[in-house]
């Protein structure tokens, strides 16, 4: 009984850590590509706005990146590659855009969009 007990206790906890996990995705909606362009670009806006986080020891957050992000068949947007000289600001942006949980309509699945980024 004891056993029961604790193994239905675990397994509400993991529950409701999942769906936490679930609830706090950011679904984006949009009328049609461009929209959804728009709406990403905003949030890589956001991304460098933010404070550096503290694992980022080198600072050097100056130069050019090119971030390519895709809509994944299932909806989520995710970061496909990245490419600039400056690694540190590389890495800052990845791990950033990465901790996003966004998502869309199926519908746009499939669709790649390509940004510049400049930092000073």
């Amino acid at each position: 009984m004891r056993t029961l007990k604790k193994y239905l206790f675990v397994s509400t906890i993991i529950a409701l850590f999942f769906s936490a996990n679930l609830l706090k995705a950011e679904i984006i909606s949009a009328a049609n590509t461009s929209d959804l362009r728009i709406h990403i670009y905003k949030e890589l806006v956001d991304i460098l706005k933010s404070p550096v986080w503290l694992n980022f020891q080198d600072k050097n957050l100056k130069g050019e990146t090119e971030v390519t992000i895709c809509v994944c068949r299932t909806g989520k947007i995710m970061l496909k590659s990245i490419e600039g000289e400056n690694q540190v600001l590389n890495n800052m942006v990845s791990h950033k855009f990465n901790s996003l949980n966004l998502w869309t309509a199926t519908n746009f699945a499939d669709n790649n969009f390509s940004f510049k980024v400049v930092s000073k």
